[in-house]
């Protein structure tokens, strides 16, 4: 199989996840074997690859010299972590995808999980995810579920979603300057966890490049 050339992954990159400059630095034309990390830091000082793929790049250097460098850094955020994150919706089942608009921006979506209850919920996002940092349920806990998938944390945001019908609130970090909102909402929350959120669309990314490129093989580091 024919491996691609950095610049097709770069496109590639560009177009999946609006990134308007992926390519960080040159290397050689053809990558068959692609790193993939969050930063510069998650890496061994040697590697056996052409190209490395960097969530946050600005420290790279002068390392793994000859290497090719690509990185995308608010893209990957919005369509990969948490957010406007309709990859995940996708692989968890979830129907009746809306994007959540704020002051003009999207910085969510709200859906409607396959499961109807607390547990069986939670449990999907576990095993998808590998955990959480923190949760508490919806109050009244039974009920058809509806989230909000949502890039911030804040009373205003809660308030919002809480109008749209939502009652289960998803983000990376749990801010405890909300905590008190979602409660008066009776809303639940589950933090994912900022870093597990961004090593599931590492993994994610690294799926979804190989099977547009078949001629390339990828690892994901610090998972």
């Amino acid at each position: 199989m024919t491996p691609p050339t950095l610049t097709d992954l770069a496109r590639w990159l560009g177009a999946e996840l609006d990134e308007p400059e992926p390519l960080r630095r040159d290397g050689p034309a053809e990558v068959r074997r692609l790193a993939l990390a969050l930063e510069p830091t998650d890496l061994p000082p040697t590697l056996e690859a052409d190209a490395l793929f960097l969530h946050r790049s600005r420290r790279v250097g002068n390392g793994w010299p000859g290497l090719g460098v690509l990185a995308a850094h608010d893209g990957f955020d919005t369509h990969l972590t948490t957010g406007p994150n309709h990859r995940l919706a996708r692989v968890l089942g979830w129907t009746e995808v809306e994007e959540v608009v704020w002051e003009g921006r999207v910085v969510g979506i709200s859906a409607t999980p396959p499961q109807r209850g607390w547990a069986s919920f939670r449990a999907a996002l576990h095993a998808e995810l590998g955990g959480e940092d923190t949760s508490w349920s919806p109050e009244p806990p039974s009920g058809a579920l509806r989230l909000a998938l949502m890039n911030a944390m804040n009373p205003a945001l809660i308030g919002h979603v809480a109008g749209l019908g939502v009652r289960v609130y998803l983000t990376g970090q749990l801010r405890p300057s909300a905590v008190g909102a979602a409660r008066e909402q009776g809303l639940g929350v589950v933090a994912l966890g900022h870093r597990r959120t961004e090593l599931w669309a590492l993994r994610r990314l690294a799926r979804e490049l190989e099977g547009t490129f078949p001629g390339l093989e990828t690892r994901v580091y610090g998972a």
